[in-house]
Formats: C-alpha cells, structure tokens, sequence
C-alpha cells in the first residue's frame, strides 16, 4: 500500500465511526423566557423548577415543573413520547435564569404543600441528600415528605400531580 494511501485511511478512520456512532442526548440549555412546556403550555420562567425530557427520536422537551414531566409521562396529556432520558433542575445548585440538570433517577425530591411552584405541585428537586437537607434548615417551614423518582411515579399513578389536570 502507498505511503499516501494508508495515511489517508488512518485519518478517515476516526471520522467514519464517528458517523456510524449514535450522538449520545443530553440535557440542552434552557431558554427561559422562551421555551415553552408541551403539557400546559406555559413558558418557562424559571429554570430552578424545570424539567427535561430526551426523546427515544432525540427530540427534547422542556417542563416548567416536575410534575408536568410527571404527568406527561403518565398519559395524563401532551404529545405522545416515548422517552429516552429524563432530567430534573437540581434547585440548590439552579438559578433563575439557567437550571443545572441532574438525571432523574439520581435527584431527590421534596413535596410539600407550602412550596409554591409554577404549577403549584409543591416538587422539588434536589441532586443530592445534602442538598436538600440544607434546604429544610434554610427553610423549616417547608418541611414535607422527601421522596425518589419510583414514589414520584406510583403516586402520580393514582392521581394527576398538576392541580386541575389529568383524566
């Protein structure tokens, strides 16, 4: 083989499997202000309550509140998916304007009736223990039960999280 040749296909070599390697999803930046929730339509606000959800064709979706996730997930509205990835805003480490997502099955999840969030399901979402045990001390009036990912869904199972939503 020529010199020129074999150099040519060594450096092609990379390019090829990086066509025939699937993209990896991930969670894409919000647009707060502008991105808007396929299941109550509202706008997203504020990312420190947000939510994302990566299709199985990579189309993503953005939820002003976890219990839009929740509920979409569920059946209860929105366009139907079928979902690959999921992610929450972990609220300790968000701000307003830019959420820090964590995986869905890593967070830990904060109800309570005295929270106020968009859709008024009192979720929150930490990306760890810590995080959220720092929250209670910061606000004790918030105190409420702290759940995983499988109780947010079998609870979500019974009854809509979104007030007014739901079958």
């Amino acid at each position: 083989m020529k010199r020129r040749t074999l150099i040519k296909s060594l450096l092609a070599l990379p390019l090829g499997f990086g066509v025939l390697q699937p993209a990896l999803a991930a969670p894409r930046p919000l647009r707060v202000g502008v991105d808007a929730c396929p299941y109550c339509n509202m706008t997203i606000l504020d990312a420190r309550y947000a939510a994302q959800m990566v299709s199985s064709t990579g189309k993503v979706y953005a939820y002003d509140d976890v219990g839009c996730l929740l509920d979409h997930l569920l059946g209860y509205g929105g366009p139907k998916v079928s979902p690959k990835e999921l992610y929450v805003a972990d609220f300790a480490a968000s701000e307003r304007k830019q959420a820090r997502f964590v995986p869905v099955n890593q967070a830990h999840f904060l109800y309570s009736e005295r929270i106020r969030t968009p859709m008024g399901t009192g979720l929150l979402a930490f990306g760890t223990a810590a995080g959220l045990e720092a929250y209670l001390r910061e606000r004790p009036q918030h105190q409420g039960e702290k759940l995983r990912w499988n109780e947010l869904l079998a609870r979500g199972r019974k009854q809509a999280w979104v007030p007014g939503y739901g079958r």
